[in-house]
């Protein structure tokens, strides 16, 4: 009976050692003990390929206002002077400010009371601007003795209507030579806008001792008929 009891006490000690050992696992976890965390990785560096932040501009510091000051003079041979035009360019730009209309001109030349046309002639039709004149046209007489009708810068028609001393034409010279023929020439031919002007020239002819160098005396320029004109 005394070995029963022996093995008795036994169990017991060793039942109360296994509960004793199960709370102290239970108080552990209740107080909040936990395994540890891995650690965190370290932040990568920054690369070479990114820019640092760039910083807001500061405000432009306000300085005086400018002061009013007045042109300098400059001296009397440093001083520009306005561009002067030609007199020929200023007389050009004259005409064609008021010649802004066109007028048509046909030449006839005749002999013997217009009974026989000449043709061949040479016709040179020029525009007086200031003191030079310049060459139109030059033309040649076909088998009536008439020439191409041309087109000439002239003013308009409304001039005409106009109680002012306005010249409501324009004037061009004509000069016409022909072999066998004295040359002439007309320095008042009148070209109104819209209208034709047929002129017409009696040529008279050369008596039959006269030589070519007699011909270019005549001549208004001084010019043979067979001389080219540039």
């Amino acid at each position: 009976m005394q070995e029963g009891l022996s093995e008795l006490s036994k169990r017991y000690s060793d039942e109360m050692l296994r509960l004793y050992g199960g709370r102290q696992d239970m108080q552990k976890e209740a107080s909040g003990i936990s395994a540890p965390e891995p650690p965190t990785p370290d932040p990568e560096p920054p690369t070479p390929d990114s820019e640092p932040p760039i910083p807001d501009p500061e405000p432009p510091i306000p300085g005086p206002e400018p002061e009013d000051y007045a042109d300098p003079v400059l001296p009397e041979y440093i001083r520009p002077e306005p561009p002067q035009l030609p007199e020929e360019w200023a007389a050009q730009s004259a005409y064609e400010k008021a010649n802004t209309a066109e007028g048509r001109l046909r030449v006839v030349a005749a002999a013997a009371d217009s009974a026989f046309p000449v043709p061949g002639a040479r016709v040179l039709i020029y525009t007086r601007i200031g003191e030079k004149r310049y060459l139109n046209y030059l033309l040649t007489t076909d088998a009536n003795g008439e020439t191409p009708t041309v087109v000439l810068p002239a003013p308009p028609a409304d001039l005409s209507q106009v109680p002012e001393n306005l010249t409501p034409y324009a004037v061009c010279e004509i000069e016409i030579s022909a072999r066998g023929f004295f040359p002439t020439q007309s320095l008042d031919v009148h070209v109104f806008a819209g209208v034709t002007t047929r002129q017409e020239f009696q040529l008279v002819p050369l008596p039959l001792n006269m030589t070519p160098e007699d011909v270019m005396e005549l001549s208004p320029e001084g010019r043979s008929v067979d001389e080219e004109v540039d």
